[in-house]
Protein backbone atom coordinates (compact mmCIF):
# COMPACT_ATOMS: atom_id res chain seq x y z
CA UNK A 1 0.00 0.00 0.00
CA UNK A 2 2.51 2.19 0.82
CA UNK A 3 4.51 1.85 -2.51
CA UNK A 4 0.95 2.23 -4.38
CA UNK A 5 0.71 5.61 -2.17
CA UNK A 6 4.15 6.71 -2.73
CA UNK A 7 3.96 6.87 -6.36
CA UNK A 8 2.12 10.47 -6.16
CA UNK A 9 -1.20 8.97 -8.48
CA UNK A 10 -3.53 8.86 -4.91
CA UNK A 11 -3.56 10.20 -1.34
CA UNK A 12 -5.80 8.01 -0.12
CA UNK A 13 -7.42 4.57 -0.94
CA UNK A 14 -10.65 2.87 0.00
CA UNK A 15 -10.77 -0.23 1.60
CA UNK A 16 -13.51 -2.74 0.13
CA UNK A 17 -14.70 -6.42 0.67
CA UNK A 18 -16.99 -8.83 -1.03
CA UNK A 19 -19.84 -9.03 0.54
CA UNK A 20 -21.77 -12.34 -0.94
CA UNK A 21 -23.83 -12.97 1.75
CA UNK A 22 -27.93 -13.53 0.82
CA UNK A 23 -28.93 -14.18 -2.16
CA UNK A 24 -27.91 -12.23 -5.06
CA UNK A 25 -24.58 -11.37 -6.94
CA UNK A 26 -21.49 -10.67 -4.71
CA UNK A 27 -20.95 -6.75 -4.13
CA UNK A 28 -18.04 -4.57 -2.73
CA UNK A 29 -18.59 -3.12 0.14
CA UNK A 30 -17.16 -0.35 1.30
CA UNK A 31 -15.25 -0.09 5.09
CA UNK A 32 -13.19 2.74 5.16
CA UNK A 33 -10.63 5.14 4.03
CA UNK A 34 -6.26 4.36 4.33
CA UNK A 35 -3.91 7.25 3.92
CA UNK A 36 -0.78 7.67 3.77
CA UNK A 37 -0.34 8.51 7.64
CA UNK A 38 -2.83 5.96 8.52
CA UNK A 39 0.34 3.13 6.68
CA UNK A 40 3.21 5.55 8.42
CA UNK A 41 1.59 4.89 11.67
CA UNK A 42 1.34 1.00 11.52
CA UNK A 43 5.17 0.99 10.27
CA UNK A 44 6.09 3.30 13.41
CA UNK A 45 3.48 0.92 15.52
CA UNK A 46 2.41 4.75 17.37
CA UNK A 47 -0.56 7.06 16.73
CA UNK A 48 -0.15 10.12 14.93
CA UNK A 49 -2.42 13.30 16.32
CA UNK A 50 -2.87 15.92 14.47
CA UNK A 51 -4.96 19.01 14.82
CA UNK A 52 -8.33 17.36 14.86
CA UNK A 53 -7.09 14.68 16.35
CA UNK A 54 -5.40 16.43 19.39
CA UNK A 55 -8.46 19.01 19.45
CA UNK A 56 -10.51 16.20 20.01
CA UNK A 57 -8.70 14.56 22.25
CA UNK A 58 -8.65 17.23 24.11
CA UNK A 59 -11.98 18.14 25.04
CA UNK A 60 -13.08 14.68 25.24
CA UNK A 61 -10.60 13.17 27.51
CA UNK A 62 -10.03 16.26 29.96
CA UNK A 63 -12.62 16.17 32.13
CA UNK A 64 -14.12 19.91 34.01
CA UNK A 65 -13.26 20.06 37.46
CA UNK A 66 -15.72 19.11 39.94
CA UNK A 67 -17.78 22.64 41.68
CA UNK A 68 -16.66 21.30 45.32
CA UNK A 69 -13.01 21.88 43.81
CA UNK A 70 -10.89 24.82 45.19
CA UNK A 71 -10.50 27.83 43.48
CA UNK A 72 -6.98 28.35 42.86
CA UNK A 73 -5.24 31.08 45.27
CA UNK A 74 -4.47 34.34 42.98
CA UNK A 75 -1.59 35.95 43.09
CA UNK A 76 -1.30 39.04 45.02
CA UNK A 77 -0.28 42.13 42.52
CA UNK A 78 -1.70 44.75 44.63
CA UNK A 79 2.20 46.48 44.35
CA UNK A 80 1.93 47.14 40.68
CA UNK A 81 -1.67 49.02 41.16
CA UNK A 82 -2.12 52.48 39.68
CA UNK A 83 -2.86 55.22 42.57
CA UNK A 84 -6.74 56.78 41.66
CA UNK A 85 -5.22 59.57 40.98
CA UNK A 86 -3.14 58.38 37.43
CA UNK A 87 -6.37 56.96 37.16
CA UNK A 88 -7.98 60.21 36.60
CA UNK A 89 -5.37 61.61 33.97
CA UNK A 90 -7.02 60.54 30.71
CA UNK A 91 -5.75 63.14 28.83
CA UNK A 92 -3.27 62.51 25.66
CA UNK A 93 -0.28 64.34 25.06
CA UNK A 94 -1.55 66.09 21.99
CA UNK A 95 -4.96 67.12 23.53
CA UNK A 96 -2.71 68.64 26.56
CA UNK A 97 -0.44 70.48 24.41
CA UNK A 98 -3.75 72.14 22.55
CA UNK A 99 -5.38 72.75 25.52
CA UNK A 100 -2.37 74.91 26.36
CA UNK A 101 -1.73 76.63 23.40
CA UNK A 102 -5.94 77.53 23.03
CA UNK A 103 -5.81 79.23 26.79
CA UNK A 104 -2.33 81.09 26.69
CA UNK A 105 -3.62 82.23 23.06
CA UNK A 106 -7.71 82.27 23.50
CA UNK A 107 -8.32 83.42 27.11
CA UNK A 108 -6.97 86.67 28.61
CA UNK A 109 -6.27 85.67 32.00
CA UNK A 110 -4.26 82.22 30.93
CA UNK A 111 -2.08 84.58 28.93
CA UNK A 112 1.52 83.87 29.05
CA UNK A 113 1.82 87.62 30.46
CA UNK A 114 -0.07 86.15 33.17
CA UNK A 115 0.70 82.98 33.24
CA UNK A 116 3.66 81.19 32.05
CA UNK A 117 3.32 78.32 29.76
CA UNK A 118 5.35 76.23 32.11
CA UNK A 119 2.94 76.79 35.19
CA UNK A 120 0.08 76.17 32.70
CA UNK A 121 1.29 73.05 31.62
CA UNK A 122 1.94 71.88 34.78
CA UNK A 123 -1.60 73.20 36.13
CA UNK A 124 -3.11 70.97 33.57
CA UNK A 125 -1.36 67.70 33.88
CA UNK A 126 -3.04 67.99 37.64
CA UNK A 127 -5.59 65.23 38.81
CA UNK A 128 -7.63 67.48 39.87
CA UNK A 129 -8.36 69.35 36.89
CA UNK A 130 -8.42 67.14 34.75
CA UNK A 131 -12.47 65.62 35.15
CA UNK A 132 -14.63 63.40 33.32
CA UNK A 133 -19.13 63.82 34.01
CA UNK A 134 -20.62 60.49 32.86
CA UNK A 135 -24.08 61.46 31.38
CA UNK A 136 -26.60 59.31 32.50
CA UNK A 137 -29.48 58.45 30.00
CA UNK A 138 -31.90 57.40 32.72
CA UNK A 139 -32.03 60.90 34.28
CA UNK A 140 -31.05 63.89 31.91
CA UNK A 141 -31.56 66.50 34.52
CA UNK A 142 -29.11 64.32 37.42
CA UNK A 143 -27.75 67.26 39.69
CA UNK A 144 -24.48 66.34 38.49
CA UNK A 145 -25.15 67.60 34.85
CA UNK A 146 -25.01 70.75 35.71
CA UNK A 147 -22.04 72.39 35.51
CA UNK A 148 -23.17 75.95 36.23
CA UNK A 149 -26.52 77.21 38.09
CA UNK A 150 -27.99 80.30 37.91
CA UNK A 151 -27.23 82.80 40.33
CA UNK A 152 -25.65 79.54 42.34
CA UNK A 153 -22.22 81.22 43.09
CA UNK A 154 -19.52 78.88 42.03
CA UNK A 155 -15.42 79.56 42.09
CA UNK A 156 -14.20 77.51 38.92
CA UNK A 157 -13.32 78.00 35.65
CA UNK A 158 -14.62 74.81 33.26
CA UNK A 159 -12.89 74.31 29.11
CA UNK A 160 -15.16 71.54 27.38
CA UNK A 161 -12.63 69.21 25.69
CA UNK A 162 -15.29 66.77 24.32
CA UNK A 163 -18.75 66.20 24.62
CA UNK A 164 -22.22 68.71 24.30
CA UNK A 165 -23.27 70.72 26.49
CA UNK A 166 -26.04 72.96 26.72
CA UNK A 167 -26.35 76.60 27.91
CA UNK A 168 -29.54 78.78 29.31
CA UNK A 169 -28.96 82.37 29.54
CA UNK A 170 -31.45 85.47 29.64
CA UNK A 171 -34.31 86.48 31.52
CA UNK A 172 -35.78 84.58 28.00
CA UNK A 173 -34.37 81.41 28.87
CA UNK A 174 -32.78 80.78 25.58
CA UNK A 175 -31.18 77.83 24.67
CA UNK A 176 -28.12 76.86 22.65
CA UNK A 177 -25.76 74.07 21.78
CA UNK A 178 -22.09 73.83 22.41
CA UNK A 179 -19.28 71.70 21.70
CA UNK A 180 -15.25 70.96 22.51
CA UNK A 181 -13.19 74.16 23.40
CA UNK A 182 -15.89 76.32 24.74
CA UNK A 183 -15.13 77.89 28.18
CA UNK A 184 -17.39 79.18 30.74
CA UNK A 185 -16.75 80.80 35.01
CA UNK A 186 -13.73 83.40 34.02
CA UNK A 187 -15.36 85.50 35.92
CA UNK A 188 -14.87 83.09 38.97
CA UNK A 189 -11.31 83.39 38.54
CA UNK A 190 -11.07 87.35 38.30
CA UNK A 191 -13.88 88.24 40.61
CA UNK A 192 -12.39 91.08 43.19
CA UNK A 193 -10.61 89.71 45.98
CA UNK A 194 -7.89 90.93 48.33
CA UNK A 195 -5.57 88.98 46.88
CA UNK A 196 -5.63 89.84 43.06
CA UNK A 197 -3.55 92.22 41.82
CA UNK A 198 -1.88 92.89 38.23
CA UNK A 199 0.63 90.27 37.44
CA UNK A 200 3.17 92.86 36.31
CA UNK A 201 4.45 94.26 39.84
CA UNK A 202 7.40 95.12 41.92
CA UNK A 203 9.79 93.07 44.29
CA UNK A 204 7.72 94.73 46.89
CA UNK A 205 4.58 94.86 45.95
CA UNK A 206 4.75 90.77 45.39
CA UNK A 207 6.90 90.20 48.78
CA UNK A 208 4.35 92.84 51.01
CA UNK A 209 1.24 92.29 49.56
CA UNK A 210 0.54 88.75 48.32
CA UNK A 211 -0.50 87.01 51.48
CA UNK A 212 -2.64 84.02 51.39
CA UNK A 213 -5.96 84.01 52.75
CA UNK A 214 -7.65 82.03 55.01
CA UNK A 215 -8.47 78.67 53.69
CA UNK A 216 -12.27 78.94 54.03
CA UNK A 217 -12.11 81.57 51.14
CA UNK A 218 -14.72 83.70 53.13
CA UNK A 219 -13.33 87.03 52.45
CA UNK A 220 -13.57 86.37 48.42
CA UNK A 221 -16.28 88.05 46.75
CA UNK A 222 -18.50 85.24 45.04
CA UNK A 223 -19.40 84.64 41.40
CA UNK A 224 -22.94 84.20 40.57
CA UNK A 225 -22.88 82.92 36.89
CA UNK A 226 -26.58 84.48 34.89
CA UNK A 227 -26.75 81.64 32.96
CA UNK A 228 -27.09 77.52 33.51
CA UNK A 229 -24.76 74.61 31.71
CA UNK A 230 -25.90 71.12 31.06
CA UNK A 231 -24.03 68.31 30.00
CA UNK A 232 -25.82 66.40 26.95
CA UNK A 233 -23.27 63.46 26.66
CA UNK A 234 -20.48 62.26 28.02
CA UNK A 235 -18.10 65.37 28.46
CA UNK A 236 -14.09 65.61 29.23
CA UNK A 237 -13.50 68.94 30.62
CA UNK A 238 -10.85 71.32 32.40
CA UNK A 239 -11.66 72.39 35.67
CA UNK A 240 -9.75 75.32 37.78
CA UNK A 241 -10.73 76.73 40.73
CA UNK A 242 -9.92 80.39 41.99
CA UNK A 243 -7.55 79.52 44.45
CA UNK A 244 -5.51 77.00 41.95
CA UNK A 245 -5.44 80.36 39.53
CA UNK A 246 -4.03 82.21 42.07
CA UNK A 247 -1.07 80.15 43.03
CA UNK A 248 -0.13 79.65 39.30
CA UNK A 249 0.09 83.65 39.33
CA UNK A 250 2.10 82.89 42.51
CA UNK A 251 4.06 80.62 40.89
CA UNK A 252 4.56 82.15 37.56
CA UNK A 253 5.75 85.86 39.45
CA UNK A 254 7.92 83.68 41.81
CA UNK A 255 9.78 82.74 38.05
CA UNK A 256 10.09 86.07 36.88
CA UNK A 257 11.37 87.07 40.29
CA UNK A 258 15.51 87.45 40.94
CA UNK A 259 16.88 85.26 43.12
CA UNK A 260 17.04 86.70 46.65
CA UNK A 261 16.76 85.89 50.00
CA UNK A 262 13.66 88.16 49.93
CA UNK A 263 11.48 86.24 47.57
CA UNK A 264 11.50 82.70 49.13
CA UNK A 265 8.87 83.84 51.36
CA UNK A 266 6.12 83.34 48.61
CA UNK A 267 4.05 79.92 49.49
CA UNK A 268 1.00 78.76 47.73
CA UNK A 269 -2.28 79.57 49.33
CA UNK A 270 -3.58 77.16 51.78
CA UNK A 271 -6.42 75.07 50.66
CA UNK A 272 -5.65 74.63 47.17
CA UNK A 273 -5.12 71.21 45.30
CA UNK A 274 -1.84 72.33 43.37
CA UNK A 275 0.97 72.67 44.01
CA UNK A 276 2.74 75.10 41.73
CA UNK A 277 6.20 76.30 44.11
CA UNK A 278 7.57 73.06 45.36
CA UNK A 279 8.43 73.20 48.97
CA UNK A 280 9.16 76.86 50.10
CA UNK A 281 5.90 77.08 52.94
CA UNK A 282 8.13 79.51 54.93
CA UNK A 283 5.10 82.26 55.93
CA UNK A 284 5.69 85.39 54.97
CA UNK A 285 4.62 88.60 57.11
CA UNK A 286 3.39 91.51 56.12
CA UNK A 287 -0.67 92.99 55.99
CA UNK A 288 -3.01 92.40 53.25
CA UNK A 289 -3.87 95.49 50.77
CA UNK A 290 -6.64 95.60 48.59
CA UNK A 291 -5.89 95.45 44.82
CA UNK A 292 -8.01 95.99 41.85
CA UNK A 293 -9.07 92.58 40.02
CA UNK A 294 -7.65 91.59 36.99
CA UNK A 295 -9.36 93.47 33.76
CA UNK A 296 -10.99 90.42 32.40
CA UNK A 297 -14.31 90.80 31.55
CA UNK A 298 -16.95 87.15 31.30
CA UNK A 299 -19.92 87.64 28.68
CA UNK A 300 -22.58 84.92 28.06
CA UNK A 301 -23.12 85.78 24.53
CA UNK A 302 -19.22 85.42 23.95
CA UNK A 303 -17.45 83.19 21.54
CA UNK A 304 -16.64 80.39 21.84
CA UNK A 305 -17.65 80.10 25.71
CA UNK A 306 -19.62 81.68 28.19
Amino acid sequence: MIVELLKGKSHLAIVQKVNNEGEGDPFYEVLGLVTLEDVIEEIIKSEILDESEDYRDATVRKKPAPLSAPLRRKEEFSLFKVSDDEYKVKISPQLLLATQRFLSREVDVFSPLRISEKVLLHLLKHPSVNQEVRFDESNRLAAHHYLYQRSQPVDYFILILQGRVEVEIGKEGLKFENGAFTYYGVSALTAPSSVHQSPVSSLQSVHHDLQPEPADGARLSAYCPDYTVRALSDLQLIKVTRLQYLNALLATRAQNLPQSPENTDLQVIPGSQTRLLGDKTVPAAGPNHGRPGLPAEESPGRNPGV
